[in-house]
């Protein structure tokens, strides 16, 4: 009796998609249940108002539910960037590209890690080592990823489109928070635009995982 030797190997398109889900619904899950466990003790809470690192400095269930649930994601989202770099470079980006933006994809986690490990009601100066981090990390990873897929032909250019557009919501964000640390712009200016960062992180993370996790639909 003959013996078969069976390989096994994990397709990075199906995993891609698979991950990208997971860590899409993941992010929505855990802003809605800190920001329902926020909004029980603050009535008056808005999205025009309140930041969401704010619910995360949020003393019990909001501080509890929201960074728990951001360190959780944080891996999960990094996991979702090596696969996507991989699959992007099937499809042809180079190795150059590929060792670059799996470095900077790190950092900005590393970033998102200590940003919400230390809340800056706990350690400010801490907390503010993790911001240039993540934001400027974000900025460069989604430049680099944004150009490659733009380049690529039968890469839907609706996904470069969202790279470009996360690009541009962080750099506004990062701006305005800075024009208020001098107090050129009110306190709740930049608000709206953290959420907006959130909610174009969702939906490229949605887009990106489902569209090149399907190898049929790429043209």
């Amino acid at each position: 009796m003959e013996k078969e030797n069976k390989q096994t190997s994990i397709s990075i398109p199906t995993t891609l998609k698979l991950v990208g889900i997971i860590a899409g619904v993941w992010a929505i899950l855990v802003v809605i249940t800190s920001t329902l466990s926020y909004l029980s003790e603050h009535p008056d809470f808005s999205i025009f108002t309140v930041y969401l690192s704010e619910i995360g400095a949020t003393a019990g269930w909001p501080q509890i539910l929201f960074n728990s649930g951001t360190l959780i994601a944080a891996p999960i989202r990094y996991l979702v960037i090596v696969l996507l770099i991989l699959r992007i470079g099937q499809l042809g980006a180079g190795r150059v590209f590929i060792i670059v933006t799996l470095i900077i994809g790190l950092i900005s986690t590393v970033g998102t890690v200590i940003m919400t490990a230390v809340p800056f009601n706990v350690s400010l100066a801490i907390h503010k080592m993790g911001i240039p981090l993540h934001f400027l990390g974000v900025v460069l990873l989604q430049t680099l990823i944004g150009v490659s897929e733009w380049s690529i032909k039968n890469i839907p250019k609706i996904l470069p489109w969202l790279c470009f557009l996360l690009v541009v919501v962080y750099f506004v964000f990062a701006v305005l928070v800075m024009l208020h640390e001098r107090e050129m712009v009110s306190r709740n200016t930049p608000v709206i635009w953290e959420w907006l960062a959130f909610f174009s992180s969702v939906v490229w993370v949605f887009a990106q995982s489902i569209l090149l996790g399907n190898e049929e639909n790429v043209e």
